[in-house]
């Protein structure tokens, strides 16, 4: 039986399940995921985290890490978890998730690295859906994981309600791999600099899909965050209890 029977009922295109039509973002993020080198071939995705020959080898060092404490925090949860990664691009830490024994839904805007994710790791499910979408029933998660995928975002307040929503009792939300800057003015002056980033990679209209967040935009939800610290569970920057509220 599938650990998703909801996402059955949606075509199913090259290993994905079609739950979104195309949109205006997957093409402009498309563009800059070539122009930056970032998409990859099937072999050296495989092999991610280990970024041994890449250009940014320096980066995927710390995404190991990260991956090395969010496995942590997983597995000190509970076995075989149900898991949604919210971004996941071309499934590697989908695929290390589910390598740990956890049940893995990957959704994704980028068709192209969907189909390879699914292509690659095909013991995870992946899905060309947002998560705001009213298809995915509530409660279906024990755990929501947004790698290096919160800023695409406008509302943290938004974001984080819907993932509750989606949770089921006592599960968890993990946000790693992504910058909480500690003020608004180093948040401003950071979405300055990502406008100024993608207006020379050539691809302007994509600067208004990516925001810089402050940590104090993540306050309403501080004692939930304050909480997981205190007993070890929080991966990078939050992990949250469904019993938490939104004031």
């Amino acid at each position: 039986m599938s650990a998703w029977p909801w996402l059955e009922s949606f075509p199913l295109a090259n290993g994905v399940r079609i739950v979104e039509a195309p949109s205006a973002f997957e093409a402009l993020y498309a563009e800059a995921r070539k122009k930056e080198r970032r998409v990859l071939t099937d072999e050296q995705v495989a092999r991610l985290p280990d970024g041994k020959g890449l250009w940014n080898v320096a980066e995927w060092r710390i995404r190991s890490k990260g991956a090395t404490r969010l496995l942590g925090s997983l597995n000190a949860q509970g076995k075989a978890l149900r898991v949604l990664e919210v971004g996941c691009g071309n499934g590697w830490l989908s695929g290390r998730m589910a390598a740990a024994g956890h049940l893995v839904l990957g959704i994704d805007a980028f068709t192209e690295e969907l189909e390879q994710a699914a292509r690659v790791f095909p013991s995870v499910s992946f899905a060309r859906a947002d998560l705001h979408s009213s298809a995915i029933p509530v409660g279906s998660f024990d755990a929501i994981v947004f790698a290096a995928s919160i800023q695409y975002f406008d509302s943290p307040h938004a974001v984080v309600k819907r993932a509750l929503d989606l949770l089921a009792p006592n599960g968890s939300i993990q946000i790693l791999d992504s910058i909480l800057y500690p003020s608004e003015a180093t948040a401003a002056a950071a979405q300055e600099r990502t406008r100024n980033y993608y207006a020379q990679l050539g691809v302007s209209a994509l600067a208004a899909h990516y925001h810089a967040h402050a940590l104090g935009d993540f306050m309403p939800f501080g004692a939930a965050i304050s909480a997981a610290r205190d007993h070890g569970s929080c991966n990078c920057s939050a992990a949250m209890p469904r019993r938490s509220r939104i004031s």
